[in-house]
């Protein structure tokens, strides 16, 4: 019986000292313990719950010379506590599995159903704990199963996955290796695989169609391929491990040296011209601008000065006008106006406080 109130984190207590009394009972527990608990009431608490173990384990069956026997003849390993199962699907395989391995590591501790499904039940959590609750008579103490595999049935039809090899199958065929290692993809490969329980070649197939391009380039050159799951898996992984170390040692550069220094030859020497105005003497203007490119507006200094001086508005050229400039790639309707000779232009340079020439040549 556990009396209302009781703290939770006190119950794991109450359940051992309820267990180890069932378990004196039965011969295969002599030694019991009062943890230390803070009061003297709680240490009789537990004395209690001992006693009624103990009483109740009278009224069991005796063991049968096997099971009271069987001792390990090595201390058990030490194992890392169970996690508390809260339910989920997910979990509920990989919580078994680590119970199994608990009661196999240490059968004289957990020699009895309800050492088991005592256990068990103080790592169920959530909506687990709350399905538990029913299957516990909180006035005797006593678990509703009598045995641990039927703990274990009830649990599995709760919260175990109805059709496992569906989903086991559905997974296993949009599982994809992609950049993960062979030895990785092989080891997801399997915790799907051992559920459905295919032969070899089935086995091979699916695993070929989910391995990457690279894999599958380098198996197709292979002569024969092994008819065994496990053969064909070593070889996979290790043909992937070669063309992962080709691939690495092609993107490295080819030449890791220092590179070769060429001497720079001597540089051209510089052109003399009058048109840039790096040269001594006078600026040859009706040159300057007769190469055929795309010219722009002229401003309005350069225009004036050109009026001014009779020269040709194109190439700024003289003796005769723009429309009738022969560096002028469009034709030019002439009229008898601009036949008439031209003035000769004036030789006197603009005066000092004009723009000089060299600015206004850029435009």
């Amino acid at each position: 019986m556990i009396f209302g109130g009781v703290p939770s984190q006190f119950l794991g207590l109450i359940y051992g000292a309820h267990n180890a009394g069932v378990s004196t009972a039965h011969g295969t527990h002599t030694n019991f313990d009062i943890p230390v608990v803070g009061t003297r009431t709680a240490a009789l608490t537990l004395w209690a719950y001992y006693n009624q173990g103990y009483q109740y384990g009278l009224t069991l069956p005796p063991l049968t010379p096997n099971a009271a026997s069987h001792a390990p003849s090595a201390p058990a390993p030490k194992l890392y506590e169970s996690e508390d199962f809260d339910g989920t699907r997910a979990k509920f395989s990989k919580f078994m599995t680590k119970l199994a391995l608990v009661f196999s590591s240490d059968p004289t501790r957990y020699a009895t159903d309800v050492t088991k499904i005592s256990y068990a039940a103080s790592y169920l959590s959530g909506s687990a704990a709350n399905w538990f609750e029913p299957h516990l008579n909180k006035a005797t103490g006593v678990i509703c199963f009598t045995t641990y595999e039927a703990f274990v049935r009830a649990l599995k039809n709760a919260y175990d996955d109805p059709d496992a090899r569906a989903t086991a199958e559905r997974k296993l065929h949009n599982l994809k290796q992609g950049n993960k290692d062979c030895s990785a993809y092989h080891a997801e490969f399997c915790t799907y695989a051992t559920t459905l329980n295919y032969n070899d070649m089935i086995k091979i197939l699916f695993f070929f169609n989910g391995a990457n391009q690279d894999l599958k380039t380098v198996l197709s050159y292979q002569a024969s391929l092994p008819e065994t799951f496990d053969e064909f898996v070593q070889l996979c992984i290790k043909l992937d491990n070669r063309a992962k170390l080709l691939r690495s040692q092609s993107h490295r550069p080819a030449h890791t040296g220092p590179a070769p220094t060429t001497r720079p030859g001597p540089a051209p020497a510089p052109t003399p011209g009058t048109a840039s105005g790096t040269a001594s003497g006078p600026m040859d203007l009706s040159q300057a601008d007769r190469t055929p490119r795309k010219r722009g507006p002229l401003s309005p200094e350069l225009r004036r000065y050109r009026q001014e001086n009779h020269l040709c508005m194109y190439c700024r050229g003289s003796g005769h006008w723009a429309s009738v400039c022969p560096l002028s790639s469009k034709p030019r309707r002439v009229n008898a106006a601009q036949t008439v000779p031209l003035p000769p232009p004036p030789q006197e340079e603009p005066a000092i406080g004009e723009k000089p020439l060299y600015e206004l040549a850029k435009n």
